[in-house]
């Protein structure tokens, strides 16, 4: 007798995660575990207080190289790309050439703009793609009749298909504050008012879509699935609500409404996102957002204080309780539930016995609090109840941040199994299975909720204290 071996073939997903300050490509395979991941970091030019700029050219220059990588590792049958948000690049319609610099969300050279156009009854913040938008076709559209304007996704996937596709989804699309209440069309009034035209923007499409193929050395890989960067995070959660940790803090909850609750924000400061779309259909559900947290901690490390922001848990397990000053980490300005561009962080409570561990101690525990707030405004704008919230990104690693954040949150926290949430939700997505596929995170335990609770108060009144530092930027409204 004989026997035939019969080999099944395995589908694995490459997944493009484009953060902030760097790119990462990871393979994945049908059990969704990460097999293989090559990261490079992605320069970021600041020029002063407002200017934050990263060349297009160069994104896209990396991510063919780390997909390259990836590919010695085994050719993926589809290809998913996650990516931060709000970044706006200008490019040409004819052929994949991006023009002049890509302006970062953190650039805020519109703010001004965003004020004029508030006191005319509009609203636009400059954490938004819009204006961006707005000034790149200003500084670069006559020069090039053609030219196009766009967020990551856009043209990394028109860029990487080589100009077969030229699309963006609803989850970017409706970062850019260009949107209508539908979250899958441009709104032609807001876009008259910015001096924009559909011609300048790619259409609107579901998550999940072929945009063509993107060439390896390997062969064709189909770019499957776009999504931002905090909708990947909640489609990598197997709670409806997570909060992720990374350069910034971010809380979602997916509330699978087809209108958003509110136009602009809730009372509370969160504000109607597009969480996820198919068929044609976009699903809404609230964000909260604060401006700082890793770059708080990455602050430190600029400025001497720590030596490397991987070393801030050991440092902060030195620091004796009652020397901890109490830090609102406002560097970039003040998020949900106040909103105000303006503010600025604040230091308080030092001491004679105040040192380097009480001060790091200090900033794990104020972006606790900062994040412990964002849940708050979640809570309250929703009106629901939260039974579990996922918690991922890389500062969710250091046990200090999330067992203070866990004393302050009125549900329990599980930790994602990997930080890269992002990764593990584009490839889900790719690869059509349910969020029950997804692996089970780890419950975090609550530090000393007494503690935390008066820490919490202090951090409150501290909080009035940080507002309004640069009273231009805090008359900008969104």
């Amino acid at each position: 007798m004989s026997y035939r071996c019969r080999v099944v073939a395995m589908t694995s997903v490459a997944v493009l995660d484009v953060g902030s300050s760097s790119l990462r490509a990871s393979l994945v395979d049908e059990e969704l575990k990460i097999v293989a991941s090559h990261d490079a970091p992605l320069r970021l030019l600041r020029e002063g207080a407002a200017s934050v700029v990263f060349d297009p050219m160069e994104m896209l220059e990396l991510a063919e190289q780390l997909l390259e990588q990836l590919c010695s590792s085994g050719k993926p049958d589809r290809l998913a790309i996650t990516n931060q948000r709000a970044s706006a690049i200008a490019f040409l319609r004819s052929r994949p050439e991006a023009i002049g610099v890509g302006i970062s969300w953190e650039d805020l050279r519109t703010a001004s703009q965003c004020l004029a156009l508030s006191q005319a009854g509009a609203s636009f913040a400059p954490n938004q793609s819009a204006t961006k938008f707005s000034w790149l076709l200003e500084h670069y559209g006559a020069e090039h009749p053609d030219l196009m304007v766009g967020t990551i996704d856009t043209w990394l996937t028109y860029a990487l298909t080589h100009g077969a596709t030229l699309a963006t989804d609803a989850t970017n699309a409706a970062m850019t504050g260009l949107v209508d209440s539908s979250g899958r069309r441009w709104d032609p009034d807001k876009l008259e008012l910015l001096g924009l035209t559909l011609d300048h923007l790619a259409p609107i499409v579901d998550v999940v879509f072929n945009r063509g193929d993107h060439l390896t050395k390997a062969g064709p890989v189909a770019v499957m699935v776009t999504i931002a960067d905090q909708q990947a995070s909640l489609a990598g959660q197997r709670s409806s609500a997570k909060v992720t940790l990374g350069t910034s803090a971010v809380a979602d909850l997916d509330l699978d409404e087809d209108t958003p609750r509110f136009e602009r924000r809730g009372q509370s400061g969160s504000f109607p996102i597009v969480t996820s779309a198919q068929a044609g259909r976009a699903s809404f559900g609230l964000e909260a957002f604060w401006m700082n947290a890793g770059s708080a901690i990455a602050w430190l490390g600029r400025n001497g204080i720590l030596e490397d922001p991987a070393e801030s848990e050991l440092i902060a397990a030195g620091a004796v309780r009652k020397a901890i000053p109490t830090v609102v980490p406002a560097h970039s300005g003040i998020g949900a539930p106040l909103w105000d561009f303006g503010g600025r962080c604040v230091i308080a409570n030092l001491s004679a016995h105040s040192s380097r561990a009480e001060l790091v101690h200090g900033f794990l525990l104020g972006i606790s609090c900062s994040a412990a707030d964002l849940i708050a405004a979640l809570v309250s704008d929703s009106g629901q109840d939260l039974d579990l919230i996922g918690l991922d990104g890389k500062v969710a690693t250091n046990p200090i941040v999330a067992s203070a954040l866990s004393a302050l949150s009125p549900a329990p926290l599980t930790l994602s199994p990997t930080a890269e949430a992002t990764t593990l939700g584009a490839a889900r997505l790719a690869l059509g299975l349910e969020k029950e596929a997804l692996p089970a995170g780890q419950l975090v335990e609550p530090s000393d909720t007494h503690f935390m609770t008066e820490y919490y108060e202090r951090y409150h009144k501290n909080l009035e204290l940080a507002r309004e530092a640069i009273p231009a930027l805090s008359k900008v409204s969104f």
